[in-house]
């Protein structure tokens, strides 16, 4: 059981879901296990892998909380200045996801089948699962677990250490949920999308999604996950007037927070927490009602790589249910305590390259000249890089991105900053981007993934 004094020191860090297990039944026996992972990941890498097969209890329960982190052996923490866990998602296999049938793996020309179920995610604020006393996911011995996970290194030499989750979990009968993954890129491994920028201050960006229910029940608890840049997420019911049942509200770090001195700079910074909204009576939904997800972002600034995910845990019931009822009276939305600011820093991504000494450090451009191309042209996407690492073109251009590699490592086309945000998905080989430059200006380009070793830039005239 997880003790009253820690999970008050964890209700900051909650995204998903918060609740006290000192407040569940006494007769409820209530077991945590921990698992572990080796990883290792190369200098100054973006790393995003599938696990299959990943360990849990070998028991027929119920889950009521899962954690997560990157530790050494000994257990202690990894800070981020070394490996930071960007996002990391457990799923069980072998069911039919009724909302993906089937899902683009991290590799844009790779389909899979959608036989897999979210169970519990996290992201680099460390988000944690909780559910109401007498509420559980569904456990068995037999089952088969994914972990689906991108780590950033931050060092110039390999690093070593442990994805480690912790399983809070119990035998007793409970009232099994099942989550709904709601996602404004669904059905896709690395479900990202861009914010152009380029409004005028205050202006906002929204990506949105709707699922029809498949069941009627209650949402007893939901919460999301956004990147940097984000206002927040909504979770909405159209077909109840457009009423918001849950906003989830991300928390930014103070100027001095950690998150914003990582260095090399390898990507934008997410949020330090995110709030999470529970209900033991919950939010009605009917079966056939639409649910809406709206992502809000701000569009100053180009925001790359981004995502829109939110996760409802839903209790099914048995007879039918006014999904436009009365709202819950006991919801309650917790937020993190720690100092923090409500807006989205602004915050300025470089593109970095290596000095003498193999130390990566800020550049404005990579080495070699710089060629004039016409509208049209190609770039060819190598091994680690750019056919053309500095290109000039008129304004209106369209360039093209052949993808060539060998299929064995992925590369993308990703802006850094620059007057417009764009990002391709990440290929092997065979596949094009393309991207045409209507506003003048310097675009610094690199590869999400090998962010030190591919760069580029585009000068707009």
């Amino acid at each position: 059981m997880l003790a009253l004094a820690r999970m008050k020191r964890l209700l900051p860090a909650l995204l998903l879901f918060v609740l006290l297990y000192a407040a569940a039944p006494a007769s409820a026996e209530v077991k945590t296990e921990t698992f572990r992972f080796p990883v290792t990941v190369k200098g100054y890498q973006v790393k995003q892998e599938m696990t299959f097969g990943v360990q849990h209890p070998n028991v027929d329960g119920y889950i009521v909380g899962m954690s997560t982190n990157i530790v050494d052996a000994d257990g202690s923490p990894v800070p981020i200045q070394r490996l930071m866990l960007h996002h990391i998602v457990f799923s069980k296999l072998g069911q039919q996801n009724p909302l993906c049938p089937q899902y683009r793996g991290f590799d844009a020309n790779q389909t899979l089948p959608g036989l897999a179920t979210p169970l519990y995610g996290a992201g680099e604020e460390r988000n944690i699962l909780a559910l109401p006393p007498g509420y559980g996911l569904k456990l068995r011995s037999n089952d088969t677990w994914l972990m689906t996970w991108m780590l950033m290194n931050h060092r110039k030499t390999k690093d070593s250490a442990f994805i480690e989750w912790k399983v809070t979990y119990t035998t007793d009968p409970e009232q099994e949920v099942n989550l709904y993954w709601l996602d404004v890129v669904n059905c896709h491994a690395d479900p990202i999308f861009s914010v152009p920028g380029g409004g005028k201050p205050g202006s906002t960006y929204t990506r949105t999604t709707e699922i029809t229910m498949p069941e009627s029940g209650h949402v007893i608890a939901a919460g999301g996950h956004v990147h940097g840049g984000a206002y927040g997420l909504d979770i909405s019911q159209p077909d109840c007037g457009d009423r918001t049942i849950v906003h989830v509200q991300p928390a930014w770090g103070t100027a001095d927070h950690p998150f914003y001195h990582v260095r090399p700079i390898l990507h934008e910074p997410g949020p330090i927490a995110m709030s999470g909204t529970l209900s033991s009576q919950g939010f009605p939904v009917a079966a056939g009602q639409r649910i809406r997800l709206t992502a809000t972002y701000d569009n100053q600034y180009p925001h790359t790589r981004v995502m829109g995910i939110a996760g409802m845990y839903v209790a099914p019931s048995s007879g039918p249910v006014d999904g436009c009822g009365p709202l819950p009276t006991d919801a309650a939305t917790f937020q993190t305590q720690a100092p923090h600011r409500d807006t989205p820093p602004v915050f300025k991504v470089p593109i970095v390259g290596l000095n003498a000494d193999g130390k990566a450090v800020n550049i404005q451009h990579p080495p070699g000249k710089t060629v004039t191309l016409s509208s049209g042209s190609k770039i060819d996407v190598k091994s680690f890089f750019f056919s053309h690492p500095n290109v000039r073109v008129k304004r209106g251009a369209k360039l093209n991105w052949l993808f060539k590699g060998a299929g064995a490592d992925l590369h993308n086309v990703t802006l850094a900053n620059g007057p417009r945000g764009f990002a391709s998905p990440n290929y092997g080989t065979k596949a094009k981007f393309s991207y045409r430059f209507k506003v003048r200006g310097r675009y610094q380009i690199f590869c999400g993934l090998h962010p030190v070793a591919m760069t580029e830039t585009v000068t707009v005239k």
